[in-house]
């Protein structure tokens, strides 16, 4: 086909006056077309800075049929007096992307809504792109660009979900079409005829070379995954085609999915993927119209079965009008034979409208093979924040944006160094805590922390290396306090030391037998009181002396016997009052001799007799004893103290105060006030 190729530029910008001389390009669905084009002017200096990122059209023909792009890149190749060379790059806005590189987080955002945030992030606005034929799609709770260009950011997106891209052109702008269903493609109006042989014998374009093919391809796709929510389940999904051949399976894992539906989605999607690779047809044609992401009809073949829509994956266009030069009184260069020397002509790839597209090119998930740190956040106000897992929040240290709470992150999981069923051990590292990061899989989307790490904000609480020798377990009292918990191990030699501290109380429960043995020297020193309770026996076998010193009340209640056996002597000593109280009997018994003193006077029983130092004499009166009123555990109320309860003279004192009052005498110069017979309190006027 004849070629007029035109490069035409927006109003009112018009750089330079050149012809196109020839031009290349490629194109494909889901990747940026790429052209480059040969342009000779008689202006021999043009600002080239200029025309870089200017919007331009190539048009192929006078039908409107052609490329529209940006300047991507330009150079002089050769001028001489009369005439400079220049090669043009076009390339659409989109193939920007590639020439900006992040590392970013996406949260509860779908992937058309993250493709939308990226493209606006470049100025490319929703006059120029457009989402068509799509699926509902649920969000990505977490989503990381880490170290990727923003285009290939975008395109393993679009691998990942199965969504794919193409270009609509006009002389003023390229549309980005977005879609995941082959009724986003654009049909071509006229069939293109199959006329074999050299295109340039057909009066009209046409395909001039058609060739068809099959390859072998997976026909059964299996994913599976893990979902430590669902830990019982094996989340797997499966998809086949509907024909009896031998199984080829694709088997991945992971799969990407936490719920079945998303994983047969995917795995469906990956079936396509394989099968639009089965059969594939490639040609050569003159037709202009031919793009990317279009439905070419094809007519007039005589395999009346390809007689029909194929959906073109990819184009490549070249062109040629060397008369440019020779109108311009210049010669071309001469050609080899059968060189292609002038018009327009192009190489296809398509494969059958009927199957679903699903792009061939595989944009792998960027992995992390190594840890990385990070910093534990949470609401403003928080020590420690966690969900019922035990999952916290982090901020990576490439993370760029500026929230710094508990938005910044998914929840990440806390490694343990036991779980089990409602048992293992936990710590919850708290907010500012710098801590070590994995990644599952290597996988940026799914961190796993690993540990924590100290730093210059917070140090080990140990002096270091001067107590090297200590291990330390200590907690912070939380909120704002100061106080902590502690468990500390010295295992310096002649030194060595558990320690163990609590900042309030202490509790333990041991469900069956405790024992403690102390070698050496066991305290105990109790600032409050000191509560047991005993259920059953108790035992205390003293090797040496025991001594108590109470400096206050002893109180003692046995509900039955006591019983007390010593070895030698008895010695009990009060400083007023001795009582002994029993609800029928008291028994002394001695072996040899009783005595009992009192009041200068004494009585002795013996094995010789009874003996007296004085006469008894009949009367008196009697003192009653104190009945025994201990506090039992737990009673607060206490008894009278002694010098508060009536003080009665003895009964022999009695007798003595009887027999004075007889004889009208006094037996005591200190006692007057008792003539009556009992002593009368001080100050009586008696």
């Amino acid at each position: 086909m004849s070629l007029h190729a035109l490069l035409t530029w927006p109003t009112p910008f018009q750089p330079v006056h050149s012809w196109v001389l020839s031009f290349t390009g490629d194109e494909g669905i889901s990747t940026p077309f790429s052209f480059t084009l040969e342009l000779v002017s008689e202006r021999l200096e043009l600002n080239l800075e200029l025309l870089l990122h200017r919007p331009a059209f190539l048009a192929f023909d006078q039908n409107g049929n052609g490329i529209h792009g940006q300047v991507s890149s330009v150079r002089i190749t050769r001028s001489d007096q009369r005439m400079s060379h220049y090669r043009l790059s076009l390339e659409p806005r989109l193939a920007e992307l590639a020439l900006r590189t992040n590392h970013r987080i996406f949260q509860h955002l779908t992937v058309q809504r993250i493709i939308e945030t990226v493209l606006q992030e470049h100025g490319i606005l929703s006059d120029v792109y457009a989402f068509k034929a799509f699926s509902p799609y649920s969000e990505r709770e977490y989503c990381v660009q880490y170290g990727e260009s923003d285009l290939r950011f975008i395109q393993r997106l679009c691998f990942e979900e199965g969504f794919h891209y193409y270009f609509q052109h006009s002389p003023d702008h390229h549309l980005l079409i977005f879609g995941d269903k082959q009724q986003a493609f654009t049909p071509l109006t006229h069939p293109t005829p199959y006329v074999p042989g050299k295109g340039m014998v057909a009066d009209e374009p046409s395909v001039n070379h058609f060739e068809w093919g099959v390859q072998s391809q997976p026909n059964r796709t299996v994913r599976r995954d893990y979902d430590f929510k669902k830990a019982s389940r094996t989340l797997q999904a499966n998809s086949r085609t509907r024909t009896d051949e031998r199984t080829l399976e694709h088997y991945s894992y992971p799969g990407g999915f936490t719920e079945q539906g998303q994983g047969e989605r995917l795995s469906d999607r990956a079936l396509e993927r394989h099968q639009s690779g089965y059969c594939q047809v490639s040609g050569e044609s003159d037709q202009s119209q031919l793009r990317s992401g279009y439905f070419m009809p094809l007519s007039q073949h005589h395999c009346a079965a390809w007689n029909c829509r194929w959906l073109l994956t990819q184009v490549h266009h070249e062109g040629k009008q060397p008369q440019v030069l020779e109108e311009h009184g210049h010669s071309q260069q001469p050609s080899g034979p059968g060189e292609f020397i002038q018009g327009y002509r192009n190489t296809f790839e398509a494969i059958p409208a009927d199957v679903t597209y699903r792009s061939q090119e595989i944009y792998d998930k960027p992995r992390i093979s190594s840890s990385q740190t990070a910093r534990v956040t949470g609401p403003e106000g928080e020590e420690i924040h966690c969900d019922a897992f035990g999952r916290v929040r982090i901020k990576l240290h490439w993370d760029r944006s500026d929230i710094e709470s508990d938005q910044s992150s998914c929840w990440v999981r806390v490694a343990s160094s036991w779980a089990g069923d409602t048992y293992g051990a936990i710590t919850i590292p708290r907010v500012g805590m710098e801590v070590l990061i994995n990644f599952i899989n290597g996988d940026p989307d799914f961190p796993l922390l690993a540990g924590c790490l100290p730093n210059s904000i917070n140090p080990v609480p140990l002096d270091l290396p001067a107590n090297k020798t200590q291990s330390l377990l200590r907690s912070r009292s939380t909120p704002d306090g100061s106080g902590y918990n502690e468990l500390r191990i010295e295992d310096r030699k002649g030194q060595e030391l558990i320690h163990v501290r609590a900042q309030r109380n202490m509790e333990q429960h041991v469900k069956n037998d405790s024992s403690l043995q102390v070698d050496g020297v066991y305290q105990a020193t109790v600032q409050g009181s000191s509560v047991t309770v005993l259920k059953a026996d108790e035992q205390h076998t003293v090797s040496h002396d025991r001594k108590t010193h109470l400096k206050a009340n002893d109180y003692l209640h046995v509900d039955a016997s006591s019983h007390i056996a010593l070895g030698q002597t008895l010695t009990v000593e009060a400083g007023q009052q001795v009582h002994l109280k029993a609800g029928a009997r008291v028994v002394l018994d001695a072996g040899a001799d009783i005595t009992l003193m009192a009041g200068g006077q004494h009585l002795m029983i013996s094995a010789a007799g009874i003996h007296c130092s004085s006469a008894i004499q009949v009367g008196g009166a009697s003192v009653p004893g104190m009945p025994a009123l201990p506090l039992l555990p737990g009673q607060t109320e206490r008894l009278p103290a002694h010098h508060d309860l009536p003080v009665q003279p003895a009964p022999y004192q009695q007798a003595l105060m009887q027999i004075a009052q007889l004889f009208d005498s006094d037996f005591c110069p200190v006692c007057e006030a008792c003539a009556d017979g009992m002593c009368l309190p001080q100050g009586d006027p008696r």
